[in-house]
């Protein structure tokens, strides 16, 4: 255990931030608890790695900086600092929490019709905000949705939606190549297998499928994983469990709806939500009204890096089937395993990239699902992007003090995970 002398000696990043424990990594970024020196809280710092430039993970670093920096709701995690210059240290300063993942909670068992209302309600309003900014999520799943503690006695923990990393601004240039899907395989949209460009009904049916696992403890399409569960959905709607409620059974119905244009808005997702909280009944297609309230971000949260998710490159998912297809239900028996073995195929698996969850003190939660990249067409229009704002660069000496503290830090913070595992096995012995 480091003392205060100790503590103070520890080096700082930008002069500002002391690395402390790992809480997790990624492909993409360490993530670190932190204190930010000059305003005296805890951060989580998420460190990203360099010479990764073949992912486009500083482009992604730059997008997720610049939705944070735009959102402003309790259900989103909320960005303080940021530097990304390339050649520099590079990172971003964000609220921590210290709470769950909405996978692991699942993993524990299926949820109370309550208490998903509740998170969905929440996590709605956050979405509708979201996408009144022009951004799609593009990456809802368990591991993404983190929980805050309450801070009243009793109360409910707030949901909260993290990882922004391969969102998309629907008024900017691509991250990724045009055309390209991108985006975890077992809560993609019907319309992205098919390769359409990410709009926020897509959104809509992700959070469709994490309510659904959150209520039955089971992920949609159990039958089959990854690509398997993505094509599946081409040919049938997800299986909604007689033992769900009406109304559930309803909104979920809207929500999953194969047609983008038939689902509810995330706002009229959460006016319903909050109806079956307080047991009245509102259609969720309902009108929403002007808009829902945006309130100020109160509770610490930090996005944790969950295990390295699988990124897979090839042909569109949904090339194997021809579109607008019609097939009975033999005939779907006999395309499925023809389309799987085609995908399997045509999919390589290259790199991991970060994404968030728990540390590594956390119960184990559900396997880590795959995020699917497809390569663009030919036919799509080349988007060029627009050019990064310039920052004043760092001298050569500052460079240099930046890189070494940054890597005294995570050294530091690695000796101090080797002391508190060696402190466990001592423990686990004596016991």
């Amino acid at each position: 255990m480091p003392t205060s002398d100790d503590v103070s000696a520890e080096p700082l990043l930008d002069g500002r931030y002391r690395l402390g424990t790992l809480v997790g990594e990624g492909g993409m970024a360490r993530v670190y608890r932190a204190d930010d020196v000059s305003l005296g809280r805890t951060v989580a710092v998420k460190l990203i790695r360099p010479g990764l430039e073949g992912l486009a993970v500083p482009e992604r670093a730059r997008s997720e900086m610049t939705v944070l920096a735009s959102l402003n709701h309790p259900s989103l995690v909320t960005l303080f600092d940021a530097r990304l210059v390339p050649g520099q240290p590079e990172y971003l300063v964000m609220e921590f929490v210290d709470g769950p993942t909405l996978g692991r909670r699942i993993a524990a068992g299926p949820l109370s019709e309550d208490d998903v209302a509740a998170v969905a309600a929440e996590l709605a309003e956050a979405l509708h905000v979201v996408h009144a900014a022009g951004v799609v999520h593009r990456d809802l799943k368990p591991s993404n949705v983190l929980f805050a503690p309450a801070s009243l006695p009793g109360a409910r923990p707030r949901a909260k939606l993290a990882d922004f990393g391969i969102a998309v601004l629907l008024d900017a240039a691509r991250v990724t190549s045009p055309g390209t899907i991108i985006g975890t395989a077992a809560y993609l949209a019907p319309e992205q297998v098919r390769g359409a460009d990410p709009a926020p009904p897509a959104d809509v049916y992700a959070l469709g499928l994490v309510l659904l696992e959150s209520l039955t403890g089971t992920r949609a399409y159990p039958h089959a994983d990854g690509v398997g569960a993505a094509l599946a959905r081409l040919n049938e709607p997800p299986t909604l469990p007689d033992t769900l409620s009406s109304p559930w059974r309803d909104l979920l119905a809207r929500m999953l709806d194969d047609d983008p244009g038939r689902r509810p808005t995330a706002a009229e997702v959460a006016v319903a939500a909050s109806a079956l909280l307080t047991g009245a009944s509102v259609d969720p297609g309902t009108d929403a009204g002007p808009g829902l309230p945006v309130a100020p971000a109160t509770a610490p949260t930090l996005a944790y890096p969950d295990k390295p998710t699988e990124v897979l490159r090839g042909p569109s998912l949904a090339a194997s089937a021809a579109p607008g297809a019609v097939m009975t239900s033999a005939s779907r028996r006999r395309w499925l395993p023809v389309a799987l073995a085609a995908a399997a195929v045509a999919l390589i698996v290259v790199v991991a990239v970060a994404v968030w969850g728990a540390g590594r003190t956390a119960a184990p939660g559900p396997a880590p699902s795959e995020t699917v990249v497809t390569e663009p067409s030919d036919t799509d229009p080349t988007v060029t992007p627009a050019p990064a704002p310039t920052p004043t660069p760092l001298t050569e000496k500052e460079r240099k003090e930046a890189e070494k503290a940054q890597k005294d830090a995570e050294k530091k913070a690695e000796q101090e995970r080797k002391k508190d595992e060696n402190k466990g096995r001592g423990k686990g012995n004596a016991d």
